[in-house]
């Protein structure tokens, strides 16, 4: 596991009570040298100097980036401190806070920082069918992440990771390891000899991995949250960051 660092942002997680239950997100501007440019995630960002807390924090940025004034004391819970990854830098400690709100609320979104916002029903993350692997905007093709299709793009990552996190439909950090064996039978299926079976989390196949035939067969899955964070697929090799952040590696040897 990652150790986490002070939380340096913090991000507001607004939850309708009124049946279909629902929550807010919103899809980010796309900027230039923004890691989460055109992202679905919730209203959140850094702390100012200004902030009382990172629970000002959250509901700040809220008020800036949705238009909606939420008070503090319909804060539900503060969820443990999550890790946001930034593409080729480090990576930023979260608060995320869940507020309870009775109804949706009418979103104005700053143009600045946000092209939509919707509120999203909890039942679509709910649906064991509405979570697969695929490959992302602005990632390599032959990386594949978990995600839910909310058009035009898929929610994933951060956000993904965290929404599965509150509504307890993340699965258990040891399903990875069962998750990285089913690819290894997966790609011995396909035709490659097994040449050494997992042995601190490597395993060795004989021959050339097939990248598109792999990829094709990951992303059909569907049915279960996925246990991974990601998987790549190369022709010398898959890796598959597991949801501890650990590491599993199958080498494809002539």
């Amino acid at each position: 596991m990652v150790s986490m660092a002070e939380p340096e942002a913090a991000v507001a997680v607004v939850w309708s009570q009124t049946e279909p239950e629902s929550v807010l997100l919103m899809r980010r501007a796309e900027r230039d040298g923004d890691p989460w440019s055109g992202h679905w995630s919730f209203p959140g960002g850094h702390i100012d100097p200004e902030d009382s807390d990172l629970l000002h924090t959250a509901l700040r940025e809220l008020r800036e980036e949705c238009s909606l004034d939420v008070d503090r004391l319909l804060l539900q819970e503060k969820l443990p401190v999550a890790m946001a990854g930034r593409k080729g830098s480090r990576v930023m400690s979260v608060a995320p806070f869940v507020f309870a709100v009775e109804r949706e609320q009418a979103v104005v979104v700053d143009p600045r920082e946000a092209v939509e916002a919707r509120w999203v029903p909890l039942s679509v993350f709910e649906d064991p069918v509405s979570h697969h692997l695929c490959a992302v905007p602005g990632m390599p093709p032959e990386m594949l992440f978990p995600v839910i299709d909310l058009a035009p793009v898929p929610l994933w990552g951060f956000t993904y990771r965290l929404v599965t996190t509150w509504l307890g439909l993340a699965p258990p950090l040891e399903y990875s390891a069962a998750t990285a064996a089913e690819v290894l039978e997966r790609l011995v299926k396909a035709g490659l000899a097994l040449r050494q079976n997992w042995q601190n989390r490597i395993a060795v196949v004989a021959g050339t991995i097939p990248v598109e035939a792999m990829l094709a067969n990951l992303a059909a899955l569907s049915g279960e949250i996925p246990a991974v964070n990601v998987i790549h697929v190369q022709p010398a090799g898959i890796r598959i960051v597991g949801l501890g952040m650990e590491e599993y590696v199958i080498r494809a040897e002539p």
